[in-house]
């Protein structure tokens, strides 16, 4: 591909005083968080017609259930979130009045309340989960395995790198 007639970011004033390799790390980008968002929506419209639930919602129950004895505080429930949930506390009112989770006493701090994934909210999880499955294979069915393994090595990399700038 050739980077100089290619390149959207060629003939702003900002932008042509970039180097060929922050171009095309700046395109890449671009198209990460474009493909991104792009498979979000797909999904989260998915979620909303097959199921009547945004998101947000499946993100909680999938991060509820992988931590151990189904339960998070809120505090790192919202933390590990892959979607944005806007007021965790009302979400989680809304999941609570619908029997998917439940709050229950931290034991280690009377101050403060867990959440707790429910059977119900189990059971539909793993309905959610298998459709979720589905979908994101289907945004990736273009992708071989050896692509694959190799496109997550490297996005490994790249938020390894990020973490340790974080730091």
């Amino acid at each position: 591909m050739d980077d100089q007639t290619n390149n959207p970011l060629r003939g702003h004033p900002v932008e042509d005083d970039y180097d060929d390799r922050q171009r095309r790390v700046l395109r890449f980008w671009l198209q990460l968080v474009r493909t991104s968002r792009r498979i979000e929506t797909e999904i989260g419209a998915r979620m909303q017609k097959s199921f009547g639930v945004r998101f947000v919602r499946f993100d909680v129950l999938s991060q509820l259930y992988r931590a151990p004895d189904r339960t998070l505080s809120i505090g790192d429930l919202g933390a590990s979130l892959l979607a944005p949930s806007g007021n965790i506390s009302s979400l989680l009112d809304r999941m609570e009045a619908d029997e998917m989770v439940q709050r229950v006493p931290d034991p280690t701090d009377r101050r403060r309340y867990l959440i707790r994934m429910t059977k119900q909210g189990l059971d539909q999880f793993h309905h959610m989960a298998q459709a979720n499955a589905e979908w994101v294979s289907d945004a990736f069915s273009n992708i071989d395995d050896d692509t694959l393994e190799r496109l997550h090595s490297e996005l490994s990399s790249i938020a390894r790198n990020a973490n340790k700038r974080a730091d």
